[in-house]
């Protein structure tokens, strides 16, 4: 990736930490995060987040950074034990990398139809049809 590159917008190595984050499960219900195309909208969500961009933005630049240390190639040319390692090397000084890519990709994987078929889930939010919600005076 261009060193004058936003992180957020690098869909790979994006797509990479949300496979970190959420893998596939071993029964094969639940696929992996990035698997799922999920970058481009945990990216957008967080492009528009003001609490949280700054330092994702930080924290996959220095990701970034750590990772050409050990592989030119960057990021995406680490096997997966040393991915994990790259990524939780950055979380003590870039705690909100960790807090606001879970915040947004929370959002978007439960709410994805296959991941909610996966959980026996019907394809829809819960409300108004999932609820009964008692009448109040």
């Amino acid at each position: 990736m261009p060193t004058d590159a936003r992180p957020l917008q690098d869909a790979d190595l994006l797509s990479a930490i949300l496979d970190l984050l959420i893998p596939p499960r071993a029964d094969g219900r639940l696929p992996a995060a990035g698997a799922l195309g999920l970058a481009e909208t945990v990216a957008a969500d967080l492009s528009a987040d003001t609490n949280y961009r700054p330092g994702v933005e930080s924290g996959l630049a220095a990701l970034q950074e750590a990772a050409n240390k050990r592989d030119p190639a960057g990021f995406l040319a680490l096997a997966g034990e040393d991915r994990r390692a790259v990524f939780q090397a950055q979380l003590q000084q870039h705690p909100t990398l960790l807090r606001g890519i879970m915040h947004h990709l929370n959002l978007a994987y439960y709410a994805h139809p296959t991941v909610l078929s996966g959980l026996a889930q019907p394809a829809r939010p819960p409300f108004p049809e999932g609820y009964e919600i008692e009448q109040t005076d």
